[in-house]
Order: structure tokens, then C-alpha cells, then sequence
């Protein structure tokens, strides 16, 4: 079975695995900004509510400065995405075949690779795309399947599941 070895951006949400720990470890990196929103939003409740008079022009810079901050972010991680996108996509191979010996690969201007089923560890699938983990150094072979049928993913599982077992 042949499939195309480039990814569309949507892919990139299967590939992204974030461990349990993800969310503890960013509300600890980020602490002093979680603090001052923190902070800002009890000043501004308080003084919605008539407990306090608060200082609102000062209030007003401080939601400003916390907007533009995040926005920054934002705009900044999704450029980041994009470029890291690109570079991903340029690297990938033009075509990949599953074939009884491993994984074939064709890049651009007629480079070939080969990956024999022996070097892969296991393979699990998600909604847009198939992993295959490498054995050894952590990497693994993605296979784009968002465009595919039903059936054709079905062969590319029997495929799979007669060379490697699927993660649990």
C-alpha cells in the first residue's frame, strides 16, 4: 500500500501527545502569571461588587497589559506551529510504501529509504494519522491517513498487525 508521506496541518493535532503532567508543570513555570491575573481578577470582583474602590484607570492598564501579553503568546506559538509545520513537511518523504519486508520510502529528488519491520517496536493509530515507534532512539514513521477510506485503513492495519503489535 502506498500513501503520501506529507502531512496536512490538522494532522499535527494527532501528533501532539501532552503527558498527564503537562498542565501541573505550565501552572508552575507560569506562577507569577497566574498570580497578577489572579490578583486583577479578585481586585476587579471586589470592586464590582462595592467591597472595595478600587483604582480602575490602573486596573484597566493591568487587564490591557495581561491581553496584550497573552495575545502575544498566542500569536507567537502559532508562528512557531507554522514554521515548525514547514520544516517537518520539507523532511518528510514524498511517498511511503507498506510493503511484507517494512517501510519504503520515497524523498524528493529520488532519494529511497527502507525500514525493515524488525527496526519498529509497535504502532498505534489515531484519527488523522498512524505512528509506527521505532525500536531504538525514540523515533517513529508516520503515516497520514485522514484522506484514506475505511477499507484502506483496515488494510494498513492488517498490514500492521501481522508485522507488529498495536499499543494497548
Amino acid at each position: 500500500m502506498q500513501l503520501s508521506g506529507k502531512l496536512a496541518e490538522a494532522d499535527l493535532d494527532d501528533l501532539q501527545v501532552r503527558s498527564k503532567m503537562y498542565w501541573p508543570k505550565f501552572i508552575l513555570m507560569n506562577w507569577y502569571g497566574i498570580g497578577l491575573i489572579c490578583v486583577a481578577l479578585a481586585a476587579t470582583i471586589t470592586g464590582f461588587l462595592g467591597y472595595t474602590k478600587p483604582n480602575w484607570q490602573a486596573l484597566d492598564v493591568i487587564w490591557l497589559v495581561i491581553t496584550l501579553i497573552i495575545g502575544w503568546a498566542v500569536s507567537s506559538t502559532k508562528r512557531q506551529t507554522a514554521r515548525e509545520f514547514k520544516t517537518l513537511n520539507t523532511n518528510l518523504p514524498e511517498w511511503l510504501r507498506l510493503a511484507d519486508d517494512g517501510v519504503k520510502c520515497n524523498g524528493p529528488n529520488g532519494a529511497m529509504g527502507f525500514h525493515p519491520w524488525r527496526n519498529f517496536s509497535r504502532w498505534r493509530e489515531g484519527k488523522r494519522v498512524v505512528l509506527i515507534d521505532q525500536s531504538q532512539g525514540g523515533g517513529f514513521v508516520i503515516l497520514p491517513v485522514a484522506d484514506l477510506s475505511e477499507i484502506e485503513r483496515e488494510s494498513i492495519r492488517g498490514i500492521l498487525k501481522a508485522h507488529l503489535p498495536p499499543l494497548p
